[in-house]
């Protein structure tokens, strides 16, 4: 078993790559803000386009907030998903 519990998410309006990106920066949070170069070695089989448009998703639909190209996850949100 984990020492840390695993935060799970069940929003069907959001794509595989941005739910991913998403659970990434919420369950191994050595920072839980990230430009999309920076979490390009998490994912070396997507492009930085397809990267770039999963936060953006996110950006818009609440989950993550935005200075320059830094996103950061919006912890208000975080009330709303779940512990497994």
């Amino acid at each position: 078993m984990s020492e840390h519990p695993t935060i799970t998410m069940s929003d069907d309006k959001l794509s595989c790559e941005a739910t991913a990106i998403l659970l990434r920066m919420l369950n191994f949070p050595d920072t839980d803000y990230h430009t999309a170069e920076e979490l390009c070695p998490f994912f070396e089989n997507d492009s930085l386009k397809t990267i770039r448009n999963a936060l953006n998703e996110l950006y818009d639909a609440g989950y993550l907030w935005r200075i320059g190209e830094t996103y950061m996850v919006n912890k208000f949100r975080i009330t709303q998903m779940k512990l497994a």
